[in-house]
């Protein structure tokens, strides 16, 4: 007789696992303030129909199918006329307040929460005592651990899967059913690895780490494999699992170490003894600092400012205390709280640790700090180049540090982005997210294609859009199975946001949001320009006569950036779904004062988007709207105006920018800009300051420097270093001035009684300062500090003037000469202006990475093509353009609005809550199903989200 599969109706959750009682389903708020999960795969064998089934744990991937229809039990009638039970997927959660690990199977699609105490009230799940602070299950599912931090009872609970449900005729569980052990102080995270067979090949085990490999492993028919009684005390054979003996590595954060305990040696305790744990080795972790290095300046003039040199941190702590654990091949990774180190422990076996040097997490933008970590994760070594990162949380800030943990690695520090300047709003050496990173977890996963000729299906393999490859389809024999990884025409199919083939972290947040990070997609090469520039963030421009690379057609080339949060659309102008790339919504339009459109002529100013420097004419395109826009490059012979630079439309020139697409994160958010000519600077209208004898401006609160404020010294340095003619003079034209937007004291106001009538009077005050605003004279800026002014000499007479006409304090406004003031209405206006350390005057930061952080372009008087590096090509970091021609007046102004800010892609799990109350405390990998299990510390309870279309795919509570 073959075997058969019957669908057998079961009115309990708990038929599946063979269990002859009734199990009582739990109420939706079962679970609450969860902490870890872990899980395990198991199954009963029923030789007798009539008598309860023998409890089976099995390798955790033998549950990798998803669920099962509720309330029914799939039954195998074998041969002999025994019978199995189809193995179901059960977590074990801690509940950090109760003190217990609720049980949740994962298999019934009805998602029953198991109450091992029906008689009672509230729910009820396995004691464990109070604080469990880690889980962990042995890979064949034989039996779970619990770490538990109670005041007083420290210790490690083992958890055999055959007791763990509930059994006819069994007594509920307490806290004395399991075998335990007590430790000298509380623990934190867990990890089971296992001590290899002897290495000469005998496939015997050693029981402990001072014994001799004499240990014949378990067999399945061995007594103790199974559990083969209804109430049996036996709590079964780790060593049956294979791979080796199965040690426990737990942190001991106080005591500032790690202790290897024997696995099995626990499981086969006295149930209820909690006699001290027999640590078989202890690994007391060092905290070792190099010598503080003294960091590079490059040479500089005075046209810029160093920052101040931040000491570094001095050792933090001589006792380490150890956190979150990662372990990759034969290397231990071990987070520390306090020390601003994480240590590295070699482990050729459990039973022989040692400790290597360690990493050193580090934050460039504060060289002060000491950083310190809490969570970590590790990744699988991938080819070609086999790389291999571990992923740090900054316990200081929340966010994420990157290191190359690969075999030869150069160096211990975090690793730092290759253009730091494209996008000045994320730190160089991190990943910072919306809100701090609770936990972290890397996930490898792939979606592979059968060529169609021959139905093989290899893995790992790369997209590639060389067009010079054969596409696969059903009509050829031989084909580049690379092709078939591309994205489909209609971008329905192939490389995409939410295809996720490759390594990727998903990252918990505090904010209830899981984001997504790139580490290696395979798909990356396919997701890009059809022609690669080098303003697109391509390594070089694509020659005009090469033949179109076979990609999605999106704007730039670091769509996928590794160690970078993942975009969550197309970057393309259109694609039918509203996924746009970075752009304006219209064109910019210019005003005049009285906010009139001033229409494009030969006599206006144009606002134009400028060229590459070096290197032939690329082919520049606007996003506008839902179009992209061609910009001419060359002129027209039919036009009058220089055309270079501008978009054509409608059969007429109209003013233009390019968008900065190296890198399309940097696109925060659509904003509405303004290019003001002689506008004034963000956040400095109306500061309130005061004269002094000096004919100073002063005002404790004013930070000029921190608001940007160039002076006329600043300016002219800046300007003999970059080599233009004639600096001082250029530098009088566009260093800022200030303007006194006080009103006057009334006439009949007591103050004018006062005043020295030599120097002024209230009709000589009126006649220049009763006027408008705009027209009031102007105070050139000498020289800036961050709490003072001082007027350049020329001005000395119009400040004592101006001392005179108004009484104390005043209002101020600070105009920047001769130049267009970018800002909007989110960023406002952008600089790397600071304070000089050693003369304390406003200059520009020498820093590298903040060198697209401006606000200002200098009017160019000639028409025509603008190329970048010229005096009036302007760049931040979004966009680049430059203004020529025309006479400006001031407060003429260009307006425009972006569009396509990024999209990462993050999953909101508030959005599938009933409740903001969400503290997500961990996330891990579900290695059966693949799925990622999110606990939430409030009353949410499990999350588990589908890494194939990034969604919640079920939930637990």
């Amino acid at each position: 007789m073959k075997p058969r599969l019957a669908l057998l109706a079961s009115t309990s959750a708990l038929a599946l696992a063979g269990c002859a009682g009734e199990a009582t389903p739990v109420t939706v708020e079962a679970l609450a303030q969860s902490g870890r999960s872990a899980f395990v795969c198991l199954a009963v064998d029923r030789p007798d129909p009539d008598k309860p089934g023998v409890m089976r744990s099995l390798p955790i991937t033998d549950c990798s199918y998803r669920t099962v229809e509720s309330s029914t039990d799939y039954v195998v009638d074998a041969e002999d006329g025994g019978r199995a039970t189809l193995p179901h997927l059960y977590g074990l959660v801690t509940q950090t307040a109760r003190g217990e690990v609720a049980i949740v199977d994962m298999t019934t699609e009805s998602a029953l929460t198991v109450d091992r105490d029906p008689g009672t009230p509230a729910p009820s799940f396995l004691p464990v005592g109070a604080q469990p602070v880690d889980i962990v299950a042995t890979p064949g599912g034989t039996a779970s651990f619990v770490a538990v931090a109670e005041p007083g009872r420290a210790g490690i609970y083992a958890l055999p899967s055959a007791k763990v449900l509930p059994r006819e005729g069994c007594p509920v569980p307490s806290l004395s059913s399991w075998p335990a052990c007590s430790l000298p102080s509380a623990p934190g995270e867990m990890l089971l690895v296992a001590d290899p067979p002897d290495p000469e090949g005998s496939g015997k085990l050693r029981s402990s780490c001072e014994g001799r490999y004499d240990v014949e492993p378990t067999q399945p028919g061995d007594p103790g494999a199974f559990v083969d009684d209804v109430c049996s005390t036996s709590n079964g054979s780790l060593d049956m699992e294979g791979g080796g003996r199965q040690k426990l590595l737990v942190t001991l954060p106080d005591l500032g170490g790690i202790a290897v305990i024997d696995a099995q040696k626990l499981l086969e305790g006295e149930d209820g003894g909690f006699e001290a744990c027999e640590v078989e080795r202890w690994v007391p972790l060092g905290v070792s600092l190099p010598p503080a290095a003294t960091p590079d300046e490059a040479p500089h003039g005075p046209e810029c400012a160093q920052p101040a040199a931040a000491t570094s941190p001095e050792q933090a702590s001589e006792k380490p205390r150890p956190a979150g654990l990662a372990l990759s091949d034969k290397r231990l990774f071990i987070a520390d709280l306090d020390a601003p180190v994480i240590h590295v422990v070699d482990l050729p076996t459990p039973c022989e640790p040692r400790e290597s040097p360690p990493l050193l997490p580090a934050s460039t933008l504060e060289p002060g700090r000491v950083v310190t970590t809490t969570r970590l994760a590790v990744s699988l070594a991938s080819p070609p180049d086999f790389s291999r990162y571990l992923y740090a949380v900054d316990a200081g800030d929340g966010s994420v540090m990157v290191f190359d943990v690969s075999d030869g690695a150069p160096s211990r520090s975090p690793l730092a982005r290759e253009n730091p300047d494209w996008n000045p709003f994320q730190p160089p050496d991190r990943v910072r997210l919306p809100a701090p990173v609770r936990d972290l977890a890397i996930v490898q996963r792939d979606v592979p294609k059968s060529l169609p000729a021959t139905g093989v299906v290899p893995r790992g393999i790369r997209c590639s859009p060389d067009p010079k490859l054969t596409p696969c389809d059903s009509s050829v024999t031989s084909c580049d199975i690379e092709t078939l990884y591309r994205t489909s025409a209609d971008r329905d199919s192939g490389a995409s946001p939410l295809k996720l083939r490759g390594t990727f972290a998903y990252m918990a947040l505090t904010n209830g949001q899981v984001a997504i990070v790139d580490i290696d997609d395979l798909d990356a090469a396919c997701r890009g320009p059809e022609r690669p520039s080098v303003r697109a963030g391509c390594d070089a421009d694509a020659p005009p006569s090469s033949p179109l690379l076979e990609t999605s057609g999106e704007a730039s080339c670091n769509v996928v950036l590794p160690h970078a949060v993942r975009s969550e659309t197309y970057v393309v102008a259109s694609d039918g779904s509203g996924q746009i790339e970075p752009g304006v919504q219209g064109l910019p339009i210019l005003y005049d004062r009285s906010g009139a459109v001033v229409p494009l002529s030969a006599e206006s100013p144009k606002m134009r988007a400028t060229f590459p420097s070096e290197g032939a004419a690329p082919d520049l395109a606007l996003a506008v709207g839902v179009q992209r826009e061609a910009i001419a490059s060359s002129d027209s012979a039919e036009s009058e105006l220089d055309e270079q630079g501008l978009v054509l439309r409608s059969g007429g020139p109209q003013h233009a920018l390019t968008m900065n697409l190296e890198d399309p994160r940097v696109h925060i958010a659509n904003e509405t800009w303004t290019a003001t000519y002689e506008g004034l600077l963000t956040s400095i209208t109306r500061a309130a300051v005061a004269f002094d004898e000096n004919l100073y401006l002063k005002g404790a609160d004013a930070r000029f420097c921190r608001r940007g404020v160039q002076s006329l010294t600043s300016v002219k340095a800046q300007l003999e270093a970059a080599g233009v003619p004639e600096a001082e003079t250029r530098a009088e034209q566009l260093a800022d001035f200030a303007q006194i937007t006080s009103e006057l004291p009334d006439e009949d106001a007591t103050y004018w009684n006062n005043v020295d009538s030599s120097v002024c009077s209230f009709d000589t005050c009126n006649a220049k300062y009763g006027s408008v605003i705009t027209s009031r004279p102007a105070l050139r800026i000498e020289e800036a500090y961050d709490d003072h002014l001082e007027f350049a000499p020329a001005a000395e007479a119009e400040a004592k003037f101006a001392a005179c006409c108004f009484a104390g304090s005043v209002q101020l406004g600070i105009r920047a000469g001769g130049q267009w003031v970018v800002r909007s209405n989110g960023a406002g206006f952008l600089h790397h202006v600071i304070a000089d350390p050693a003369t304390g005057t406003c200059r520009n930061s020498c820093d590298p990475r903040l060198s697209r952080l401006n606000g200002r372009v200098v009017h160019t008087p000639r028409d025509g093509r603008v190329t970048d590096g010229e005096p009036g090509a302007f760049i931040n970091p979004m966009f680049r353009f430059a203004v020529t021609g025309g006479v400006p007046e001031q407060d003429m102004q260009f307006r425009f609005t972006t569009q396509g800010a990024f999209s990462p892609l993050a999953l909101d799990l508030a959005d599938i809550s009933d409740t903001v109350e969400l503290q997500p405390q961990a996330i891990q990998l579900v290695p059966a199903t693949g799925e990622l299990a999110v606990t939430d510390g409030s009353v949410q309870g499990l999350f588990l989200l589908s890494s194939r279309d990034v969604a919640v795919a079920r939930r637990f509570r």
